[in-house]
């Protein structure tokens, strides 16, 4: 690799450390009322990656400016640790008389490097930090004295992102001590003040031209440090001790480092665990969906032959009481008939007396007439039971029916519609006998939805599990693709019209309870689609295969990972998808105009 492709690497690197010890934190601290003290893992690599953002790419000779720090040093107006490499340096240029003297005067913080580190861990506790980097990095002309061009501060659309990142941990109550000993670091003496001078005045030329700017910087840093620092007083016979290095990496910045990498694996270990336990679920989920699939049938076919015996025993039950009730109307003329018969008797034995046998016969009239009264009253009960017998008949169907209703309702629920089930619960005269015989080919599933993106710019992605018949694969979509889809089918399917589409929302997008609901509604549409539009196409039909609906649907293109699907914008993406509805894209040139049933 080249220079250039090595730093930006570097850039993109630190880049991706900061954003998730940031997003460590916030998942850790956000929004709550814990405190995040320097004794947590997560605050200590966040400080670490903000020190290495900040720490990198500072010019290690400036010219002049070590040749004043060396000359103060010699004259008595700093300590050893002023010629240290830290981003300090260019930090206070922007800070005020106050706020020098507040780090200033710390009692166990003795090193620049000490001060910058006090600085940030200050600067995060009173959620100033945000200010303090915007107002950094406006400065370009001090940011180009004090870094290389290399450095990640200079990268302007990087260094963007640092203002913003600092926003979001505001919701965070830090509570970090500023005062400590081990924020000094470690330097490395052996350098002498005549070394100093020696690096410094390399390059005479230059330090030449900028002479007389270096002399005022010292004199206004002489002014400040004197003007700052209570008590101060020149030495004029100031000791030659050595001044320090470069500072290298201390041992606390070594623990930091371990802990925040110690964190780390752990977080991929839960992660991996996660990720098992929910393919587990989802087998466990699809198994489970299988036997109430078996279920499901087998209760069909006890119902259908339930119904069967029971159209019969009705059907039987009813020619039965047709019957018993043309007997009952013959029972009742006949008694009618008697009645009146017995009546005209009576009245002539009373006109004229009738011998002996005559009055046997009315005898046997009545108790013919009594016979017929009590299988009267026979044919009534068994017409009151035959009645209670068919209301229970009813209500035993109707609770069948229910329960076959629920337990469909949520086989729809864990594999999505199929064709039969519209025709069961609809009375569209439109649909084709292909939807009562045919079973669901395509299988998909909306599991999870995660946030991607910085800030303001964030964005749901939706993973979409699609399975045919033992290919399955993954793909990764904003919402925006999905209302991209949907603009796309309505012209050429109408039923697509018909679909519950969830509508788009400006404010309140992101909240937990609307992205669970709209996860449901784009599952359940995203199923409408596949069920009762892809499978009835005859191109898929006759070659069920994840190529074909790759054809008939370039929306379900199988995404590497979440990140790549991020990293365009919706509309991009979908452009690429899909062709632009009344024009002539260079897709359809290349290939036949399509049929009015192809995606």
């Amino acid at each position: 690799l080249t220079d250039v492709q090595q730093n930006d690497l570097k850039r993109q690197n630190l880049l991706e450390r900061l954003l998730d010890a940031v997003k460590q934190c916030q998942i850790r601290f956000g929004g709550r009322k814990e405190i995040a003290s320097d004794s947590d893992s997560r605050v200590i690599c966040l400080c670490a990656q903000f020190e290495a953002v900040l720490q990198h790419g500072l010019r290690k000779s400036r010219g002049l400016a070590l040749t004043a720090a060396a000359i103060k040093h010699a004259a008595g107006f700093s300590s050893k640790t002023e010629a240290e490499l830290t981003f300090w340096f260019y930090v206070k240029e922007h800070l005020n008389r106050h706020e020098l003297q507040r780090f200033y005067s710390l009692r166990n913080i003795t090193s620049e490097q000490g001060r910058g580190r006090a600085w940030l861990r200050c600067a995060l506790n009173e959620h100033s930090l945000e200010r303090y980097l915007h107002m950094l990095l406006a400065d370009h002309a001090r940011l180009s004295a004090f870094y290389e061009d290399w450095a990640f501060v200079l990268d302007e659309e990087r260094a963007s992102m640092l203002p913003t990142m600092a926003a979001g941990l505001n919701s965070i109550l830090f509570a970090i001590n500023i005062d400590n000993t081990d924020l000094n670091g470690q330097g490395r003496g052996g350098s002498t003040v005549s070394h100093l001078l020696k690096e410094s005045t390399q390059g005479m030329s230059s330090l030449w031209k900028e002479s007389a700017q270096g002399v005022s910087t010292l004199l206004r840093e002489i002014g400040t440090a004197t003007a700052v620092v209570p008590g101060f007083i020149p030495r004029s016979d100031a000791p030659s001790d050595p001044l320090p290095v470069l500072p290298r990496s201390t041992s606390a910045g070594t623990s930091e480092l371990r802990q925040a990498i110690v964190s780390m694996m752990n977080r991929k270990d839960e992660l991996t665990e996660q990720n098992t336990s929910l393919r587990n679920l989802l087998d466990g989920e699809m198994e489970h969906s299988a036997g109430l699939r078996q279920e499901v049938d087998s209760l069909k076919k006890r119902l259908a032959e339930l119904e069967e015996r029971h159209a019969a025993k009705v059907q039987a039950l009813m020619r039965e009481n047709e019957v018993l009730k043309v007997q009952l109307k013959k029972y009742v003329g006949a008694v009618q008939m008697l009645k009146r018969e017995g009546t005209l008797t009576i009245q002539r034995n009373c006109d004229s007396p009738l011998p002996a046998p005559q009055n046997r016969s009315v005898a046997d009239i009545e108790e013919l007439a009594a016979n017929y009264e009590r299988k009267l009253v026979e044919v009534a009960e068994m017409h009151g039971e035959l009645i209670e017998f068919n209301e229970r008949l009813y209500r035993s169907l109707m609770a069948k029916d229910n329960l076959i209703g629920q337990m469909r309702q949520e086989l729809i629920d864990l594999r999505g519609p199929v064709p039969g089930d519209l025709s069961q619960t609809s009375d569209d005269p439109s649909l084709s006998d292909f939807e009562t015989t045919q079973r669901a080919l395509i299988n998909v599933w909306i599991p999870s939805v995660f946030l991607q993106g910085r800030a303001a710019n964030a964005y749901h992605v939706y993973q979409v599990y699609i399975r045919i018949l033992d290919n399955e694969w993954n793909v990764y979509r904003r919402y925006a693709e999905f209302r991209v889809l949907h603009n796309y089918l309505r012209p050429q399917f109408p039923q697509v019209n018909t679909f519950n589409f969830p509508p788009k929302k400006a404010i309140g997008n992101k909240d937990a309870k609307f992205v669970e609901e709209r996860r449901k509604q784009l599952q359940s549409y995203l199923r409408m689609v596949m069920n009762k539009l892809i499978q009835t196409l005859p191109e898929f039909t006759a070659q069920p295969t994840k190529e074909t609906l790759l054809q008939l649907l370039p929306f379900c293109q199988d995404s590497p990972t979440a990140n790549e699907s991020g990293a365009k914008t919706a509309r991009s993406k979908a452009s690429s998808r899909f062709p632009r509805p009344g024009r002539n894209s260079g897709r359809e040139a290349r290939n036949p105009e399509p049929q009015s049933g192809d995606l």
